[in-house]
């Protein structure tokens, strides 16, 4: 962040007010305000900031704001879960009070947010920033390592410079051996009859989930570990769990015996999976991992996995069956335990939505690719592997490869039946369409990743994609530097 503020700054850029990681506030410049992203998810404002000039929305803002705010109270399924619609609702109110409070105070010319605006708190912004007519910056990290994509204006939209790319080059005939060397690498294994790889975002969210990376890898531990702080951290750590909060002493014993005898996510789970037949026809619904961005904001209203499998089923001719797969990174990130997103009777009632079959969660997933009619998702990554394998695949929602040849757009019952009838009539996707989407993909895409995972694999270092995101933020601005 201390790259990418210099390089802003150095452009004629002022940065007026930053969230930022608690911890990372020594990078701002001495006049930014600073608000942690922690104290912003739970509806607190910066320090410094004075919210007595900002007045509650008034009706007539909070009218203009209904799409926005079905949204918003579905994002809070990620910070605040258990809290009530109503309690829920007064957060809202706050935090959309405060945000317009802000612009209408610091002026600001832009807002960029690192990734697609997905908490409760950024999405606000977001929605204010285009009503307000502030322009709006957001990156993508996409499925190819060190690669992103600019997003400006409505997310929903997708990359506008990738649609105007590939307008342009959707009549060319260009060769795997004119796509970049990092893009080249990635596509060949993809098409082999053979390939197998699990994805790479998937092994990285395994490892940050486990207990060896929680107990030992995680950075505070690790650094207490180093300068030998651990040893008296952690007997006084344990003496607050035990003494100061007692409720905990019982916690974790009554946690395993609740997952050990009663029901939970998995025990359900199982209890409706069936083995596969892949004689049958069907199509492959992988489950997302919720919450995340992909089916909200990304999804609409398709967010309701249960609503677009039932819409999916309308839709389907008689003879096919849905194969539903969890998502194996769900219960790893998110525990067992019934949540906002799965809830008691969650996968019960997939389950009895007709011709939907739950498939056990190690199922190969590119077996099934392979095998079915199509891909069906929101707006999952199994949608783009289907058409690489030149497999069609029908999408509810808005992933960045949206506008990618082989992707057929369903938005309810008709438009899915007819998508399907398309599939049926032997609707097809060629190689030279996919290789010609990858080309205008190269020439659309910024060398950069901001998650970390999204650049293992490149050669890109941090530092080089910091400026690459400056320099597209100052290009799009129109300043030269």
């Amino acid at each position: 962040m201390g790259t990418l503020i210099s390089e802003l700054e150095k452009g004629g850029l002022d940065v007026v007010y930053w969230v930022c990681q608690p911890g990372t506030e020594k990078y701002a410049p001495e006049k930014t305000v600073v608000h942690s992203y922690v104290d912003a998810m739970f509806g607190l404002p910066a320090k410094g900031v004075d919210v007595s000039e900002f007045p509650p929305p008034s009706a007539e803002i909070l009218n203009k704001f209904h799409r926005a705010e079905s949204v918003i109270l579905t994002m809070m399924n990620r910070t605040v879960a258990g809290l009530g619609t109503d309690e829920r609702k007064h957060l809202y109110y706050a935090m959309l009070g405060y945000w317009f409070g802000v612009f209408e105070k610091y002026k600001p010319d832009a807002v960029i947010f690192p990734i697609s605006p997905h908490f409760a708190y950024d999405y606000v912004i977001y929605e204010l920033a285009r009503f307000l007519g502030v322009k709006t910056m957001a990156f993508y990290d996409t499925l190819i390592p060190g690669r992103a994509l600019l997003y400006g204006g409505d997310i929903l939209d997708g990359s506008k410079d990738l649609l105007e790319a590939f307008n342009k080059n959707k009549k060319q005939k260009f060769s795997v051996h004119d796509l970049a060397k990092d893009i080249r690498e990635y596509y060949e294994p993809r098409i082999g009859e053979s390939y197998n790889s699990v994805p790479s975002a998937i092994m990285e969210q395994k490892r940050n989930y486990s207990f060896f990376h929680r107990i030992f890898l995680e950075p505070k531990i690790k650094q207490s570990i180093r300068d030998l702080s651990f040893f008296y951290k952690a007997p006084r750590y344990i003496w607050n769990v035990c003494w100061q909060k007692k409720w905990d002493l019982f916690k974790f014993p009554v946690v395993f015996v609740r997952r050990l005898f009663f029901s939970n996510l998995k025990k359900e789970y199982k209890a409706f999976e069936t083995r596969p037949d892949l004689n049958k026809k069907f199509v492959y619904f992988p489950l997302h991992v919720q919450p995340e961005c992909t089916t909200c904001p990304e999804g609409g209203v398709f967010v309701n996995q249960i609503l677009t499998l039932e819409t999916i089923s309308a839709a389907l001719p008689s003879d096919w069956v849905i194969y539903v797969k969890e998502h194996p990174i769900q219960w790893i990130r998110f525990g067992i335990d019934y949540s906002d997103d799965r809830y008691r009777g969650y996968y019960e009632k997939m389950a009895s939505i007709p011709k939907v079959r739950i498939l056990p969660i190690n199922t190969n997933s590119y077996e099934l690719i392979r095998r079915s009619e199509a891909v069906v998702t929101v707006a999952g990554s199994a949608a783009w592997e289907s058409v690489l394998l030149l497999k069609p695949a029908v999408i509810f929602g808005y992933p960045w490869f949206q506008h990618c040849p082989g992707m057929l757009k369903a938005d309810g019952v008709e438009s899915c039946r007819k998508a399907l009838e398309k599939i049926v009539s032997g609707f097809s996707v060629s190689r030279q369409e996919i290789i010609n989407y990858l080309k205008s993909y190269e020439e659309a895409s910024i060398p950069a990743f901001i998650d970390h995972s999204a650049g293992r694999g490149s050669s890109l270092s941090r530092e080089e994609s910091m400026k690459n995101v400056a320099r597209t933020v100052l290009k799009e601005l129109k300043i030269k530097n």
